[in-house]
């Protein structure tokens, strides 16, 4: 029974990953196709041999640069047709859209790989704990935790990579009202501040430049300014970023002065930076009070009372 059950596992896992390698096969295969597919075309239109003459190379790397461009399109809508299924649906909610979102994975490619991680690896896990050499109801109650724990790992991880960006944006956030601020004074617009933000203090951003590049570049097709705000407000569960986020969208909307809100807003977000601050000092006593009864308490007994103790033992002793 053990042994049908392992060659069954080990078929199982085979086909998996037999499907997993196709799928990330094809989009390249298709890739190439194309590539040599425009090559010929273009080849036979200008009637040039592929190694002649120079202009010939160039047209052979646009051609394989548009070729290259194609495939991405072809995986991204093979992404989208995985996504799209009702398997799809069930694999990657709604909840977990927003949770990409929030962790900087936009796209059906990294929808597509987060579904077919989140499917594949309780298989794995549960073929591997049926492989272990157990009685039957301690393997299927390890296959069972197996399962779960693949099922609920990705999104896990995927939480904690939410939570640390979080973090980051409440220590970017001053520093972006500050910068709002200084190109304000400027007489720099809204959206001429965000556009300069966005592409000139980047590495002072790690988290908030790139959703704020990404919002420039979604107006910049249509969407409106009120509409792109929003989405970023919505991305972290911060409720500074969406005080700010609804100022700004007032602005944008109504006009009127915007330096002074900054600047009495910046006021309150350091000092609920310094309050911070001190709760985590005031948390952080209270646990080094455990370590310094542990570490340092034993040697403070020993050099204080330690003579006593020897001169009581002697008395005793004599």
């Amino acid at each position: 029974m053990s042994t049908t059950l392992a060659w069954l596992s080990l078929i199982f896992l085979s086909a998996a990953g037999c499907l997993l390698l196709g799928m990330w096969l094809v989009p390249i295969l298709r890739r190439r196709r194309v590539a040599r597919t425009l090559d010929s075309a273009l080849a036979r239109q200008s009637g040039a041999e592929p190694d002649t003459p120079p202009r010939a190379q160039t047209l052979n790397q646009s051609v394989s640069r548009l070729g290259e461009r194609l495939g991405e399109r072809l995986g991204e809508r093979v992404g989208a047709h995985w996504i799209d299924s009702r398997i799809g649906h069930h694999l990657v909610t709604a909840e977990d859209v927003q949770l990409l979102h929030s962790a900087g994975f936009y796209g059906p490619r990294h929808r597509a790989t987060f579904a077919a991680i989140r499917a594949l690896l309780p298989l794995v896990l549960m073929t591997l704990a049926l492989l272990v050499e157990a009685g039957t109801g301690q393997r299927l109650l390890l296959a069972f935790s197996g399962f779960a724990i693949g099922f609920l790992l990705p999104k896990w991880l995927l939480r904690q990579r939410v939570a640390r960006r979080t973090r980051a944006v409440e220590e970017e956030l001053p520093i972006l009202v500050d910068l709002l601020r200084l190109l304000q004074g400027v007489g720099l617009s809204i959206d001429q501040s965000l556009q300069v933000i966005a592409t000139e203090f980047s590495p002072m951003l790690r988290v908030l430049g790139p959703e704020l590049t990404r919002a420039n570049q979604q107006f910049a097709s249509g969407r409106t300014r009120e509409a792109t705000l929003q989405r970023l407000a919505a991305l972290f569960a911060d409720e500074d970023l969406k005080s700010l986020m609804q100022m700004l969208m007032q602005v944008d909307k109504f006009g009127g002065a915007v330096q002074e809100p900054l600047r009495l807003f910046g006021t309150r977000l350091q000092e609920t930076r310094r309050a911070r601050l001190k709760d985590r000092v005031g948390k952080l006593t209270v646990k080094m009070t455990l370590v310094m009864i542990v570490t340092l308490l034993p040697a403070i007994l020993i050099v204080t009372a330690g003579p006593g103790f020897l001169s009581v033992l002697r008395a005793l002793g004599g």
